[in-house]
C-alpha cells in the first residue's frame, strides 16, 4: 500500500516523491560517491552507506549497487531522510586522456539513481508512551501542525533536498547546465 502525503496521521513518515535518473557514458564513480557525500555534509545530514553489492561480471559487464541514506534531525519533532540508490549496469574501466593531456581511469556503462525522501514526524517516539499521549499527537497532527506538514516541512525536502541532489548529479555528471528549476522555490531571492 502506498503512503500518501495525508496518511501522516497513521504513519510517522511522510515521503516525498521519488525522482529517478539514467545516464549512460563515462562517469567517475568515486568522483560521484564523494560528492553525494559531501552535499549531504554540507547540509548537515549524517550520511550512511546502507549497503554496497559487486554482482558478477556478466558478458556486457560487472553491475554495482550502492544503497545510502541520509539523516537529518531538523526539529525536535520531525526529522528528514534521504534514501538514494545507485546501480550501474555494464560496466568496464577505461583510460581517458583529459583536456590538459593526462590519462585518467574512468568507468563506462550506465547508471541508475533513485532518490526518495520521506519527513518523519515524533522520530523520537515521545508520544507513542500511552494510549492518551497517542490521542493527543493524533489531534496535534489533524489539527495543529496538518498544513505545516503538508506545505512547509514536505515542500523543504523536496525541493531543497530531492531535488537540489537530483540537479547536483546531473552537473557532477555534466548533464545539463547549473542550477535547476526550483532552485528560488523557497527563501529569499
Amino acid at each position: 500500500m502506498a503512503k500518501k502525503i495525508g496518511d501522516f496521521i497513521q504513519y510517522p513518515g511522510i515521503p516525498a516523491t521519488t525522482t529517478y535518473l539514467q545516464y549512460k557514458g563515462i562517469f567517475d564513480l568515486q568522483d560521484l560517491y564523494e560528492s553525494i557525500a559531501d552535499f549531504f555534509r554540507q547540509k548537515k545530514f549524517k550520511f550512511y552507506e546502507i549497503q554496497q553489492r559487486h554482482r558478477r561480471p556478466g558478458p556486457f559487464g560487472a553491475e554495482l549497487y550502492y544503497n545510502f541514506r541520509a539523516t537529518r534531525k531538523v526539529e525536535e519533532f520531525y526529522s528528514w531522510t534521504v534514501y538514494v540508490v545507485i546501480e550501474t549496469f555494464d560496466t568496464r574501466d577505461i583510460e581517458v586522456v583529459l583536456k590538459d593531456g593526462t590519462k585518467k581511469k574512468m568507468t563506462k556503462g550506465r547508471l541508475w539513481f533513485q532518490i526518495r525522501g520521506e519527513v518523519e514526524i515524533d522520530y523520537e517516539k515521545i508520544w507513542d508512551k500511552s494510549a492518551f499521549f497517542a490521542q493527543l499527537k493524533n489531534f496535534y497532527n489533524k489539527y495543529v501542525i496538518k498544513k505545516r506538514i503538508e506545505s512547509v516541512w514536505w515542500d523543504q525536502l523536496q525541493y531543497k533536498i530531492v531535488m537540489a541532489l537530483h540537479a547536483h548529479i546531473k552537473e557532477r555528471l555534466k548533464m545539463t547546465s547549473e542550477g535547476y528549476q526550483t532552485r528560488f522555490m523557497h527563501g529569499v531571492h
